[in-house]
C-alpha cells in the first residue's frame, strides 16, 4: 500500500499528539516538565494576542537569516577554494574537524565583553555556527568530481577559470544546497540558545520570561514555535533549491 508523504508525515504528528494526551491522562509525564496538552493549546491560542510573540518570531527569524547570509558568504567562496587544491584541504582537515566539534555556545562570555548583549552578539555566533556545515559541503562538493570529467578536463587543457565555470561550480552546487539546509536548521537552534543565555529580543528570550515567571506552557509554546519556525525554513529552501537545481533532481530520479 503507497501512502502519499504528506499522509504520512500527518499521521506521525496525530500519533505523538495522542501519545501526549495519553501519557497526560495516564499520569507519565513530570507537568512541570511537559504541561498538559490542553494547557499547552490553550497557551498556544492565547499567545496570538500578546503583542511580543509576532516580534519575537520576527528577531529569531531576521538574526538566522542574516547569520546564515554571513557564513556563507564566506564559507562557499572559501570552500571552493579549499576543494580545489588537494594540499590545501589536506593542510585544513584539522582545522575543520575542531571547527565543526567546537561548541559556540561557549563563546557566549567572551562574546558580551567584546560585543555586548545585543544582536550583533547573536549574528556572530549563528555565522559561527553555520560557517563550519556550509565549507565542509562545499569543499566536499568541490572534491567529488567525476574522474572521466577530471581526465577529460585535463586532456584538453581547458583554462582554470573555464574549468571552474564549467565544471567545479555546477558539481559543487548540491553540496552547497545541502550545506544551507543544515544551516538553517542551526541557526534557529543557535539564535534561540543565544537570546536565552543574552536576553536578546527572540523567541528564546521569551522562552527564560516565561519560565521566570513559572508559565510552563507559555514555554513550550514557544519553544514549538522556534521549532516550526525551523521547519518553515527548511520547507522554503527545499523549494528554492528545487527551482534552482531541477537539473539535479531530474538526474537524481531513477
Amino acid at each position: 500500500m503507497n501512502v502519499p508523504l504528506p499522509v504520512r508525515q500527518i499521521a506521525v504528528v496525530l500519533g505523538i499528539l495522542l501519545l501526549w494526551a495519553a501519557g497526560d491522562a495516564l499520569h507519565w509525564f513530570n507537568p512541570d516538565v511537559i504541561p498538559p496538552i490542553a494547557e499547552v493549546g490553550q497557551a498556544a491560542v492565547l499567545l496570538f494576542d500578546r503583542p511580543e510573540l509576532w516580534p519575537a518570531i520576527w528577531y529569531t527569524l531576521r538574526d538566522s537569516l542574516a547569520g546564515v547570509a554571513i557564513a556563507a558568504s564566506i564559507g562557499v567562496p572559501l570552500g571552493l577554494w579549499i576543494g580545489m587544491f588537494p594540499r590545501v584541504e589536506k593542510s585544513t582537515r584539522i582545522i575543520l574537524d575542531f571547527g565543526r566539534a567546537f561548541p559556540v555556545v561557549a563563546l557566549v562570555p567572551i562574546f558580551i565583553l567584546i560585543i555586548g548583549t545585543n544582536h550583533t552578539t547573536k549574528i556572530a555566533m549563528i555565522s559561527i555556527a553555520c560557517f563550519f556545515p556550509i565549507l565542509v559541503q562545499t569543499i566536499y562538493g568541490a572534491r567529488r568530481l567525476d574522474p572521466t570529467v577530471v581526465d577529460t578536463v585535463t586532456s584538453f587543457r581547458i583554462p582554470a577559470t573555464l574549468r571552474f565555470r564549467k565544471v567545479i561550480l555546477p558539481a559543487s552546487l548540491p553540496f552547497i544546497a545541502t550545506g544551507m539546509r543544515l544551516s538553517l536548521s542551526i541557526s534557529i537552534l543557535v539564535a534561540v540558545a543565544a537570546e536565552i543565555l543574552t536576553q536578546v529580543p527572540g523567541l528564546g528570550t521569551q522562552v527564560s520570561l516565561a519560565r521566570t515567571f513559572n508559565e510552563v506552557a507559555v514555554a513550550f509554546v514557544y519553544t514549538i514555535y522556534a521549532g516550526l519556525l525551523g521547519v518553515v525554513l527548511s520547507s522554503a529552501w527545499d523549494f528554492v533549491e528545487r527551482r534552482l537545481l531541477n537539473w539535479h533532481h531530474r538526474e537524481a530520479k531513477p
